[in-house]
């Protein structure tokens, strides 16, 4: 079946469009650009007298329409059969084809729904057509000018919603997160500086509150050269006459990381979306490392399928060690069977159906009393179970309309999930119910249950994948940008200390800044951000730590390696970062055939990859031969760590020897007979 044709539009910041998640050519010129945007914007026809007016009005008429026609002719090319032309109106065609993020945040505004709303926001990434301007278009100025306004306004209502909503649940950081957002929108309003400082010193912190009100003065006194009102020098007041001893409890609010560079992935991932909610869709399988963003790339784009009534089934899953089966399933479903919000009192179910349902979810109460035989002892059993989860999500499909049923971390998922997973798809893949699932591909081996699984799936032509890359060191420097307040010499400096250790990835970005506000590096000041130059260059010079929650990460992934695996894991790791083939095998002494299976095990699991070298005579990139490199800066640090010092020193010792025996004259003993670095038995051979 083919790819559905499918237009991807951001005009809230700078303008992104894509065509099947590509972006489109260069038209030929800004008018172009502006002529496209104003006809997405204004969802009817458009006269070709006004649009004329607009773009060329110091033109004659007829030279202003050729013009027109020949820039329209220009945008079909570009996005084939979205413009509707007759000889008097142009129409954008806002098809099922199209997603637009003024349209999305629209939809989402209108819902009372909080997670719609928060949504919303994430839609706003910066002014209305924030990178176009007209200079020899005034008409068009003027339009623009008017419509950033009116986005400002709107986004900031939402704010306004959001922050009364989180205050009123006493959840003051999220409150304080929008407000922050708020007042980088408009930061003259004082009713916003008002609500931060209630926000500070209702979380206890009352010396930020004080400090804030000195902030809002000097900016109230900048922008629109006024004093505070009586009523911000009234909540002043009442701040300074409270208790002292009132402290913090809360961690200052820290910017939340956006979706960057993720405009091609959202795109696939609706187009998935769309194609399941019409009865023609794959199960889609969202592969990444961890701490890529699946999850929040996944959340976004279900906030937008939830604004369009789609009832959403989600779960995790977890590598139990106590064979809790179909659990990840069972959670999904749980929400289907509350007495007070599920549809199990909504929809007809054969009472015979519901016994079996009752194995998993008690709460399916039946009039019918049944021994039920177990799954072991019964061959029909689990067959019978299987149909039952169809035949009762089918009826919930029919109640609810649109449905998703998202898994995360699937490859910690058992052997009968997959299996049931498989069969609902099967049974219900024409039904508008879309299977998505995220899993990292590193946590699996060749013959683990989740490869096994999802290579039937790819012959039977049911399974559609996408892996989501790191992020570029440009959208890491705009997320250190949202740290207002912070000098250029201060973000260079922060992005020195966090971009090159990340390595693309947000959570190790996110870990390594909470861990610089944890040791008072970087933390909040005077409703600004302030970074400890000093201190940072003092941890620079005495070795860099792992953040305790990277490490906790890498140390599961090494957990599954055997331990004569591990160990010859941290022999490569003292090699460096990069390493040798030959020099490790001289170094181990271990058999050569032992040391190619473990490395091949390691790339499989993502821990080492191969190095390129330069490009050959076509252009491509080629592997350097039989050199290797740890596949991220900071999982290399943690296993090197793993050897005590005598053990890392004994390793060079011995490595500097192999490199300078001459062929021939190696005496090498196996790393498990060394004697003297034996500690807690970490080199006991097998």
């Amino acid at each position: 079946m083919p790819e559905l044709d499918h237009i991807h539009i951001r005009l809230l910041g700078p303008i992104q469009i894509e065509h099947n998640g590509q972006p489109i050519g260069r038209l030929e010129s800004r008018k172009a650009l502006g002529l496209l945007c104003y006809l997405c914007s204004q969802g009817k026809p458009v006269s070709r007298q006004e649009l004329a007016g607009l773009f060329w009005g110091d033109k004659s008429e007829s030279r202003g329409r050729g013009n027109l026609s020949r820039v329209l002719h220009n945008i079909g090319q570009e996005l084939p059969n979205c413009l509707e032309a007759d000889r008097r109106a142009v129409h954008f065609r806002g098809d099922e084809r199209l997603w637009m993020d003024t349209v999305q945040m629209e939809r989402l505004a209108r819902s009372d729904q909080l997670h719609s709303l928060a949504a919303a926001t994430e839609l706003f990434r910066g002014d209305f057509l924030e990178d176009l301007g007209l200079d020899d278009c005034p008409e068009f100025d003027l339009w623009l000018t008017t419509e950033r306004e009116e986005w400002r306004r709107r986004v900031g209502q939402i704010y306004t919603t959001l922050i009364e909503h989180h205050t009123g649940r006493g959840e003051y950081e999220l409150a304080l997160r929008q407000v922050n957002r708020l007042l980088a929108l408009e930061p003259w309003q004082e009713e916003a500086h008002r609500q931060k400082m209630l926000l500070l010193h209702l979380s206890g912190q009352r010396s930020a509150a004080l400090a804030h009100y000195e902030r809002s003065k000097r900016v109230l006194a900048e922008q629109l050269n006024v004093a505070p009102s009586l009523e911000t020098e009234s909540l002043r007041q009442q701040i300074e006459e409270l208790n002292d001893a009132l402290t913090s409890t809360l961690r200052p609010a820290q910017p939340r990381l956006p979706l960057l560079e993720r405009g091609e992935p959202h795109t696939w991932l609706v187009q998935q979306w769309e194609a399941a909610r019409r009865g023609t869709g794959k199960l889609t399988l969202l592969e990444g490392p961890a701490g890529v963003g699946k999850s929040a790339l996944l959340e976004d784009v279900l906030a937008y399928t939830g604004s369009l009534g789609a009832a959403t089934l989600r779960s995790r899953c977890y590598n139990y060690r106590t064979g809790l089966v179909y659990e990840p399933l069972v959670e999904a479903l749980r929400p289907l069977f509350d007495p007070q919000t599920g549809v199990l009192g909504k929809v007809q179910v054969a009472d015979s159906w519901l016994v079996e349902l009752s194995r998993l979810w008690p709460e399916a109460q039946s009039q019918r009393k049944a021994v039920l035989p177990s799954l072991e002892e019964d061959n029909t059993a689990r067959h019978r179970l299987f149909e039952a989860v169809a035949h009762f999500l089918e009826a919930a499909i029919a109640q609810e309309r649109q449905m998703v049923l998202f898994l995360d971390d699937l490859h910690d998922a058992d052997q009968a999930t997959l299996d049931l997973l498989r069969y609902l798809f099967h049974r219900l893949q024409f039904k508008p119910l879309w299977f998505v699932c995220a899993y990292r591909r590193e946590e699996t081996t060749p013959n683990h249950p989740l490869v096994l699984w999802r290579n039937v799936l790819i012959r039977e032509g049911h399974l559609s994948t996408r892996q989501l890359h790191p992020l570029s060191n440009e959208s890491l420097l705009q997320i250190l940008r949202r740290y207002v307040g912070l000098s250029g010499p201060q973000l260079g400096q922060l992005g020195r200390y966090a971009i090159d250790r990340c390595e693309g990835n947000p959570y190790v970005l996110e870990e390594l800044l909470l861990d610089l506000q944890e040791r008072q590096i970087l933390g909040e000041a005077a409703g600004g951000w302030r970074l400890d130059g000093e201190k940072l260059a003092a941890l620079l010079g005495n070795g860099l730590p792992v953040p305790s929650g990277v490490a906790a990460v890498m140390e599961n992934r090494l957990a599954r390696l055997n331990p004569r695996a591990r160990r010859l894991l941290q022999v490569a790791a003292v090699l460096g970062r990069e390493f040798d083939l030959p020099l490790l095998l001289r170094v181990s002494a271990e058999p050569n055939e032992w040391v190619e299976i473990c490395l091949s095990n390691w790339m499989n699991r993502g821990l080492v990859v191969e190095v390129e070298s330069g490009p050959d005579e076509n252009g491509e990139k080629v592997s350097s031969p039989h050199r290797y490199r740890f596949s991220h800066g900071l999982l290399w640090q943690v296993v090197r760590e793993e050897l005590a010092q005598l053990q890392r020193e004994r390793l060079i010792e011995r490595i500097e020897a192999v490199r300078h025996a001459l062929p021939g004259q190696e005496t090498i003993t196996p790393l498990s007979g060394l004697a003297g670095i034996e500690e807690g038995g970490e080199w006991v051979g097998e």
